[in-house]
């Protein structure tokens, strides 16, 4: 019976991880937001799912002699004419960190909150918090930190908020998923870019996290959110997803033809 509700025990903790992987707040299972997977379902509609966004017309401070513009930040927000300002939406930013992006106070979410990540959601604001009950990930890493920084708010889509995170976290205080001691290993996350959607009477819409911006930095091989965290301690998740990106074959063989085409083309040219 021990045997038996032991490995219950571990089988909701590895389908409650599969639903959210990545979340780094207090209650965090939170977002399989890890860079890029070898493979992607064609069943997994859900990912392919995208967010319509109004746009105002764009102003340009000035034009890039090749490959775009600069925005006039400044007069897209304020054309934008959004019942809460700038400067208010930042701090109301920092403030729901400050309670777990509302983990800890769902008052701060829209009715029609969503969560979503690379590889998880949307998710609905009861959806969200039943996957994310019952896991101790402060008690496994009592260092716990995500550095936020980097906080601005979009010219482009009204009321979206802006912000990235270099997590660093070490497991040294309990165990993860049945083991009774620490690794005592360290994991620093590559720098990963969040987002919050703010509604007109300020609520939270829309929760985005865990995309990673730069697989070559840290220590787990560009992997974001806890998925990162896992595989660097050792406990990586038994998917594609809670592993660190790989080329594909057939990627790997096409840069190698477009290589030798390249220098056949060159050789030409001499």
């Amino acid at each position: 019976p021990l045997l038996i509700q032991e490995i219950k025990s571990k089988t909701m903790s590895s389908f409650r991880l599969f639903l959210l992987g990545v979340l780094p707040f207090a209650a965090p299972a939170a977002s399989a937001f890890a860079v890029g997977s070898p493979k992607m379902e064609k069943s997994s509609t859900t990912l392919m799912e995208s967010t319509a966004i109004v746009e105002n017309p764009t102003i340009v401070e000035s034009q890039c002699e090749a490959g775009g513009s600069i925005l006039d930040e400044a007069a897209m927000l304020q054309a934008q004419n959004f019942p809460v300002a700038p400067e208010t939406l930042v701090e109301m930013a920092k403030a729901a960190l400050t309670k777990d992006s509302g983990v800890l106070d769902p008052s701060l979410w829209a009715e029609d909150f969503e969560f979503c990540a690379p590889y998880v959601g949307p998710l609905s604001k009861e959806a969200f918090l039943d996957a994310a009950d019952g896991f101790g990930i402060y008690e496994a890493f009592p260092d716990f930190d995500n550095r936020y920084f980097g906080f601005t708010v979009d010219p482009v889509e009204p009321g979206r908020v802006w912000f990235m995170t270099r997590l660093k976290c070490t497991n040294d205080g309990a165990g993860l998923f049945g083991r009774k001691e620490p690794t005592n290993k360290g994991v620093v996350l590559p720098p990963q870019m969040y987002s919050f959607k703010f509604d007109i009477n300020g609520k939270i819409r829309e929760l985005t996290v865990g995309y990673s911006v730069d697989r070559r930095q840290g220590t787990t091989g560009g992997l974001g959110g806890m998925f990162g965290v896992f595989y660097g301690i050792g406990q990586g998740l038994p998917f594609p997803e809670g592993k660190p990106y790989q080329l594909s074959r057939r990627f790997r063989l096409f840069t190698k033809i477009g290589n030798i085409v390249s220098g056949l083309n060159k050789k030409k040219e001499e």
